[in-house]
């Protein structure tokens, strides 16, 4: 020992001062093992009287500034849940003191109901990660929906690293999309309600115009049949008489532009409606083309017009509804004839190829501008005429052309380089081939013979009274009765060989009557003419089922009504 301890040791306080120097060591020593576990951020030093404070930066600073910045909760939490380590963010969310948030279970804040859920998660994301949506408990008592994404730290004792991510702005945006969504249903619902209302009035009013129509038809035609018998009896009775052959013409011919138009107007109610039904066969569209020149030549003839028709000297053979094919052509040819200048010229021809038959219908009347085109086919739409030209019409001929082509396969196009400048109408139809000659058939020239018997049954007079009066000139002995029982009654005992049947009978309706004809041996081999003002396809099918022979139009055109007649008579001589 030296002097200078002898002289430490010697001295009573010595002890004490050894003390104090061990403490000052221990101290340093914790600080600099804090300082190095990053545990100290700064520390405070006395020099000179004048503290000193020395920020310490550690390794991981950029990390806690950047954990301390995050607008999500960070957290450390053991393997029991108790919260080591949170951010700021975290006791915000909380609304609790950061104080008091170390050290509490993360489990504690929350719910009862979810408390099963958070164990789950920490339990999947031992060894990896888990996360899952869960609701905490702030201070107030107000619920927090967050997502908690957990990963496993990978230390000894399981520690786990917990980012929570409030949802409080995506449950309000859920909740107001939601509602916003829930008011659109109401609104599309109530729309709805009213869209299938207005429907619903629509079709009811749909449907009572289409009865309306084909009551107007049954109406029209009634007192138009008399009046084309009639003229036809004019025209027999007259001998040529040419003053009266003029007003007889004029009758007539109005007459048939009349009942054209409500075939048309019925026609285009029955195809919007999807219910007229082609019959189709294998035709010659040339002889379809011939007949159909002859129903228009009077309306072509009456406005001075030129009619020129080119036909292949060859059948030209379509699938098709001769009857349907022959309203497209005469259609046409009106359609060609109104809106041409008098003394105009009127274009028919029919050309075929392998694939299709096309028959165009060309004028030099007033054109059609550029931006009608596109609609003429359209219903109700119609050019502009001068009222010194106008020749009537609806605006719905074109549209039944396209409507019935359409059925048959085909297609229509109106073509015009513009007003003044007429107009060309071109429809096209599938082209059928047929190997060996074509089988034309011819009407047999039939003699008279013996005085034949024919029933008019029809609950119109005039109607009953002209047509016995045209059978009458026809030559053939005539009975005319009022309903369809006393037709019935007189058929049993008069054994007619034809029975010209009202369908639209008061009562027993003219179905009914067929089949009673039918059933009754006098009867059951008569040619059975069914005559009706309605023209549903229904009624055809029932006629059919009821025996008749042939369903007709009224008003009934008198060379129709003889064709069938004649064509009888001759079969009739044939089996005798």
């Amino acid at each position: 020992m030296t002097k200078k301890d002898d002289e430490l040791t010697s001295k009573p306080d010595a002890p004490i001062v050894a003390h104090d120097l061990l403490l000052r060591v221990e101290e340093a020593e914790a600080t600099l093992a804090a300082i190095r576990a990053g545990e100290v951020d700064a520390l405070v030093v006395s020099a000179d009287g004048a503290p000193r404070v020395f920020v310490l930066k550690g390794a991981d600073h950029a990390h806690r500034t950047l954990l301390e910045t995050l607008n999500e909760g960070a957290m450390t939490v053991s393997g029991d849940g108790t919260i080591l380590f949170a951010n700021r963010k975290v006791a915000e969310m909380l609304g609790r003191p950061l104080s008091k948030v170390l050290g509490a279970s993360l489990r504690g804040c929350v719910g009862a109901a979810e408390a099963g859920t958070f164990d789950a998660l920490l339990a999947a994301a031992q060894g990896g990660s888990a996360k899952g949506e869960i609701t905490l408990a702030q201070a107030s008592g107000a619920p927090l929906p967050v997502m908690l994404s957990i990963r496993d730290a990978g230390e000894e004792d399981p520690t786990f690293t917990v980012v929570a991510t409030d949802l409080t702005p995506l449950k309000a945006a859920e909740a107001a999309l939601r509602q916003a969504n829930d008011e659109l249903e109401a609104r599309v619902a109530a729309r709805t309600a009213e869209l299938v209302k207005a429907n619903e009035a629509l079709r009811e009013a749909d449907r009572r115009k289409d009865e309306f129509l084909s009551m107007l038809g049954h109406e029209l035609r009634n007192p138009l049949a008399p009046i084309l018998t009639a003229a036809e009896m004019i025209r027999v009775a007259t001998h040529g008489d040419a003053r009266v052959e003029r007003f007889r013409s004029v009758i007539e011919r109005q007459a048939r532009n009349l009942s054209r138009l409500v075939d048309d107007l019925l026609d285009v109610s029955r195809i919007t409606r999807g219910t007229i039904t082609l019959q189709t066969k294998l035709v010659d569209l040339g002889t379809i083309v011939r007949s159909a020149v002859d129903a228009a030549r009077p309306l072509v003839d009456a406005s001075g017009h030129t009619l020129r028709v080119a036909l292949p000297a060859a059948p030209v053979l379509v699938q098709g509804d001769p009857t349907r094919l022959e309203q497209v052509i005469v259609n046409l040819l009106n359609n060609a004839a109104k809106y041409t200048e008098r003394g105009g010229e009127i274009a028919l021809s029919v050309v075929q190829d392998k694939a299709a038959v096309t028959a165009t219908v060309k004028d030099n009347g007033i054109g059609m501008p550029a931006e009608l085109l596109p609609r003429v086919f359209d219903l109700f739409v119609q050019g502009e005429r001068a009222l010194d030209r106008s020749q009537g019409g609806l605006g719905i001929g074109l549209t039944l052309v396209k409507s019935l082509i359409t059925m048959h396969g085909g297609t229509v196009e109106a073509r015009s380089e513009g007003v003044g400048k007429g107009s060309e109408i071109v429809v096209r139809l599938p082209h059928v081939r047929r190997d060996g000659p074509s089988e034309k058939a011819h009407p047999v020239e039939e003699d008279p013979g013996n005085v034949q018997r024919a029933l008019v049954v029809e609950d119109n007079a005039d109607a009953a009274d002209m047509l016995s009066e045209l059978l009458g000139l026809w030559g053939y002995d005539v009975r005319a009765t009022k309903s369809g029982e006393e037709g019935v009654s007189v058929a049993a005992t008069f054994c007619p060989h034809v029975v010209l049947l009202d369908i639209g009978l008061p009562g027993m309706d003219g179905f009914e009557v067929a089949r009673l004809l039918r059933a009754t041996r006098p009867t059951s081999q008569a040619l059975l003419i069914g005559v009706s003002g309605y023209g549903q396809e229904a009624d055809r099918r029932k006629a059919e089922e009821a025996g008749i022979d042939h369903q007709l139009m009224k008003p009934l055109d008198p060379q129709v009504l003889k064709g069938l007649l004649e064509r009888a008579k001759g079969r009739r001589a044939r089996s005798s």
